[in-house]
């Protein structure tokens, strides 16, 4: 039995080798993969190498607090920032809504926001080495909506079909951390996978 893993056909609709060793923070690099398997189940690892934006990106606080509800497990706060300079910041049951702007003169890793119901204006701040956001005295773990990932399989490298995971995929993905694929491993001759990014 012969197994190949394409380690160049992870893409974005090109086919490129993605051989990168590290996070490049200011901006995009070609995906990085991995893969391991443990007893007939394969995992494939896939960092997509994204330049930060604050477009689009969710901020979850890692402290959590009591909600005032009896019962009810402790939240993180969140935040989302969103297009046109908007954003909605969530503290337990209460939403508040405000706009950010990217300080000139900080490489776009830090903004200023004001909030509605507050007095004076916000700093959000990210850290380059714990890839963290700093806003309003609270840490925050940064998410962005993953992608529709996908691992395909072939014998011939000619006809593809997607390969069933053990488990579906989140949502969400923590910047700039890996997303991990699981799926069993059917025995057979030459088989062939690679891993895509379907738009």
């Amino acid at each position: 039995m012969k197994i190949n893993f394409l380690l160049m056909m992870l893409l974005l609709g090109i086919h490129f080798p993605s051989f990168i060793i590290a996070q490049n923070f200011e901006s995009d690099s070609f995906p990085e993969i991995s893969i391991s398997m443990k007893e007939n189940v394969v995992t494939v690892s896939v960092n997509l190498n994204k330049k930060f934006t604050w477009e689009g990106v969710r901020g979850e606080s890692l402290k959590k607090f009591p909600q005032p509800w009896v019962g009810l497990s402790d939240l993180p706060h969140e935040i989302w920032f969103e297009k046109g300079g908007n954003m909605t910041w969530r503290q337990t049951d209460m939403m508040f809504i405000g706009n950010y702007k990217i300080l000139i003169n900080s490489f776009g890793h830090e903004i200023e926001a004001s909030v509605l119901g507050y007095l004076n204006e916000l700093t959000g701040k990210l850290d380059s080495e714990t890839n963290l956001l700093r806003f309003d005295s609270l840490d925050y773990a940064l998410f962005y909506k993953l992608p529709n990932l996908i691992i395909e399989r072939s014998s011939d490298m000619l006809k593809w079909s997607e390969v069933k995971l053990t488990k579906p995929l989140p949502k969400e993905y923590q910047w700039p951390l890996s997303v991990s694929m699981h799926f069993d491993m059917e025995f057979e001759s030459d088989v062939f996978f690679r891993a895509k990014i379907n738009k």
